[in-house]
């Protein structure tokens, strides 16, 4: 067994499979449910990015408090799953732990740093959280190797096509509309609205993304559930 870096949580096994469930289905209850919000409550345009809906009331609250108590999660589930599972590369399953816990540290920052009122922090912790997401689920899983089950392996290769796919996508479609517009003098809104013919591509895109990286973090339930089974 390779030496691990740290302590692990302790957490039961029963703990770990929680905290697995709620890495991605917290964030996904929380977009979901924010989405739905803003779109019955008079959005900017449809189809909207993610972040967005993190605009007064029930939506702003809905947005920060899932994705602050998803991030928090999925910082914990990152460091669970390096202690609890053996992998084939462990250096480089040390890395994907690490980008695992900046990914999610981001989750928690962007969260809080919304686009209207903090747009440069906004657009930094986004593409740690998005970027970071989408190194953590390709290091994850070259890392694992043949330790992985197979099912765990073709829902990873599934996740990571879909979020890497669409993080291509959103950048691609986003600052070709943008590089047209000139910011200057303008709010965040305006800038959007002038830019809509480029969020219309890049905001599906992007709800590709995190579909896909949630489906690469319920992945290692597959992995947890084998190693229980083992024991």
């Amino acid at each position: 067994m390779h030496p691990r870096y740290g302590r692990r949580l302790p957490l039961s096994r029963e703990q770990g499979l929680l905290v697995a469930s709620g890495a991605w289905l917290i964030p996904t209850i929380t977009v979901v449910a924010a989405t739905l919000i803003h779109l019955f409550d008079q959005p900017r345009a449809v189809p909207f990015f993610i972040s967005e809906t993190d605009y007064q009331g029930l939506q702003d609250l809905v947005f920060t408090a899932g994705l602050t108590l998803g991030g928090v999660c999925q910082m914990a589930y990152a460091w669970h799953l390096y202690h609890a599972l053996e992998a084939a590369r462990p250096r480089t399953w040390f890395v994907a732990s690490l980008l695992g816990v900046l990914a999610s540290a981001n989750t928690v920052l962007v969260s809080h740093y919304d686009m209207y009122d903090h747009i440069n922090p906004h657009i930094l912790t986004a593409m740690l959280a998005f970027g970071g997401g989408v190194a953590w689920a390709f290091t994850a899983g070259w890392a694992m190797g043949d330790k992985a089950t197979s099912a765990g392996r073709r829902m990873r290769s599934i996740g990571f096509t879909m979020a890497a796919a669409g993080f291509v996508v959103m950048l691609v479609a986003f600052q070709s509309a943008a590089s047209t517009v000139d910011p200057t003098g303008l709010t965040t809104v305006e800038f959007l609205n002038q830019a809509q013919s480029g969020i219309v591509v890049a905001a599906p895109a992007e709800y590709v993304l995190v579909a896909g990286l949630m489906l690469c973090l319920a992945s290692f339930r597959y992995e947890l559930l084998a190693v229980e089974q083992a024991s």
